[in-house]
């Protein structure tokens, strides 16, 4: 589903592709999280890595792509890299750098000493990355851009909050996309299948996690609502939807 010229989601799944770079973006991962979990004494069966790698081979066999950018929070815990997230790391550079010419990293802020994984794997990491007219930065500090036309971020785990007749809630993952500052803004989803993030229409404004998000008229942004079940679903503007929320 294409929501800029050239800038499409891979429906079902929440992934975008620029046609003109080539390149398929996603963000939020939060690989190692059942091990986390577990050492907690919080016992999830992991197969969040499982499914994820599944994702990743049909969304190659749906956009031939040169290239692939993780925008942020490939791994789970802030403060070290756990045994858990390293294996599970690893596997995901072994299997991107097969699927993919170049893999490049946008550092979030869970991606704490990530950088000895990365050079293992000779994956490109970044505080921020331009590539033409786009610009990509995780979402949790203001970005550094200069003439990108495009802002594209993670960070956030947009959802939305939806009530049947009788009151049942589910919650949904969406893209949101919009106007920001005179530029154009698309925020992704998690891919984390665990990570339903923030339910955008049922919250202020001012407990949005991204400071780019609390500073603009978030209201005007459109919804696009993504399910493995049920496609790309496009909504009325963030505005509309809270007042049904």
């Amino acid at each position: 589903m294409e929501i800029f010229a050239g800038v499409e989601i891979l429906c079902p799944y929440p992934a975008l592709y620029i046609k003109e770079i080539e390149t398929v973006v996603i963000a939020d991962l939060h690989l190692g999280y059942e091990g986390i979990m577990a050492e907690q004494g919080i016992f999830i069966p992991k197969t969040q890595f499982t499914k994820q790698q599944k994702m990743l081979n049909k969304i190659v066999r749906m956009r031939q792509a040169k290239r692939i950018i993780i925008n942020g929070d490939v791994k789970h815990e802030f403060s070290e890299t756990s045994y858990h997230e390293f294996r599970e790391v690893s596997e995901l550079f072994e299997l991107l750098q097969k699927l993919f010419k170049e893999v490049h990293l946008v550092k979030g802020n869970h991606d704490n000493f990530i950088i000895y994984v990365t050079r293992r794997y000779g994956i490109a990491l970044h505080e921020e990355l331009t590539l033409g007219r786009f610009h990509f930065f995780h979402g949790h500090r203001m970005p550094q851009e200069g003439k990108a036309e495009f802002l594209i971020m993670g960070h956030e785990h947009p959802a939305i909050a939806l009530f049947d007749e009788i009151g049942v809630k589910e919650k949904v993952k969406c893209f949101l996309y919009g106007s920001a500052g005179g530029k154009k803004l698309v925020v992704l989803p998690a891919f984390s299948p665990l990570a339903y993030g923030s339910e955008v229409n049922a919250m202020p404004k001012s407990e949005l996690l991204s400071p780019l998000l609390q500073s603009i008229d978030v209201d005007e942004l459109e919804v696009i609502a993504v399910s493995e079940e049920a496609g790309c679903l496009p909504f009325a503007k963030l505005g509309e939807l809270r007042r049904f929320a």
